[in-house]
């Protein structure tokens, strides 16, 4: 254990410090450690997580244009964020962004991004926003600021005797080239610092990744997990995220030309299957999810609620985790519903395949 001075000043790297002041960031505000689905992980013993938001999929193009316009705000033209992005030389980096390349038109209408808080007002979306401009201005640099941002995190939950989860694909898929795969410079007097001021015990190195800074913290409660509907295989895809020291579910998209084929490959290679679902209120969630696909037998596995809360890794592996569709403010309903499976017991065609729940 080590032993900390959290009365001690806060010193953050000049870097660090300088980039989250030309975004107008805080460290504390950089992840998100509150929000109803969290709460009910930790009200139910499950410890305390944070989130990392940025503008999903082509948002961050659609706020930097002045011809983008919308009913939902947060999804129109942001005037603040086209100026900053213009300041920072960052609106060419800002229209080619996509934030989800493996999203597909119905994740993408529907995104999460815009339901509860993210809807409301242009706040959050701005805020999101000038993260994701941080992250393009200095992938590196941002990343370090995401580990002294757990630092920050992780010393709160300490102090109330609990683990913490991270996870940094809340609305997107992160970096170009992956959370997983980030390297960062993080000196010996960089980690001294944050041991001593957080408590946060952290693996210095000339290149390391967030795992592996992050690894003398795993024994004793810091768990890194992710949703993500990348690939299976590949230098970003859901095997190469796990083997770098993250716990993933892999999430399935129903309007995906290789839905049933991705679905049962992540299965079979140990991954949960997070399948969102357009359950009406009040209706019990299904307790199997069938997956067929021309050529092999089916597959059946049971499901879990995945709305009990976000922390994923306390699952079994080999599960459907079962997501109630939420409401996207401006979403557009016939765009968005093919994402998800129907609320029936009636096998559902899928491009490659079947899907059928049962009750």
């Amino acid at each position: 254990m080590l032993l900390t001075r959290s009365t001690a000043p806060l010193a953050l790297p000049s870097d660090v410090a300088d980039l989250l002041a030309r975004f107008s960031l805080t460290l504390p505000g950089l992840l998100t450690g509150s929000n109803p689905k969290l709460a009910k992980g930790e009200g139910l013993g499950h410890g305390a997580a944070v989130i990392l938001h940025h503008l999903p999929a082509r948002a961050l193009a659609a706020a930097v244009t002045p011809a983008t316009a919308h009913p939902v705000a947060a999804r129109a033209h942001l005037p603040a964020l086209a100026a900053l992005a213009d300041a920072e030389g960052l609106t060419a980096a800002a229209l080619a962004w996509h934030g989800c390349p493996g999203a597909t038109a119905g994740c993408a209408a529907g995104c999460l991004n815009w339901s509860g808080r993210g809807g409301l007002g242009s706040g959050p979306a701005l805020a999101r926003g000038r993260r994701t401009l941080a992250m393009l201005a200095d992938p590196a640099t941002y990343g370090r600021a995401v580990l002294w941002a757990i630092a920050w995190h992780w010393r709160r939950a300490q102090a109330e005797g609990l683990p913490l989860a991270v996870r940094l694909r809340g609305t997107d898929e992160g970096p170009r080239i992956g959370w997983h795969r980030l390297a960062l410079t993080v000196t010996p007097a960089e980690a001294q610092a944050l041991g001593r001021r957080f408590g946060l015990p952290v693996a210095p190195g000339d290149a390391v990744t967030l795992a592996a800074a992050l690894a003398p913290a795993a024994p004793e409660g810091l768990t890194l997990y992710d949703y993500s509907k990348l690939p299976l295989s590949g230098p970003l895809g859901l095997i190469a995220q796990r083997a770098a020291g993250w716990d993933i579910t892999a999430s399935m998209a129903a309007d995906r030309l290789t839905a049933a084929a991705d679905a049962l490959a992540a299965i079979s290679h140990g991954f949960r299957l997070a399948v969102p679902v357009a359950l009406a209120k009040g209706q019990a969630l299904p307790r199997t999810l069938t997956l067929s696909t021309p050529g092999r037998p089916p597959l059946t596995v049971p499901t879990v609620d995945g709305d009990r809360s976000d922390h994923r890794y306390r699952d079994p592996h080999g599960v459907a985790v079962i997501l109630r569709t939420k409401r996207s403010r401006g979403a557009d309903a016939a765009l968005a519903a093919p994402f998800s499976l129907a609320p029936t017991a009636h096998p559902q065609p899928l491009a490659d395949g079947v899907a059928t729940l049962g009750w």
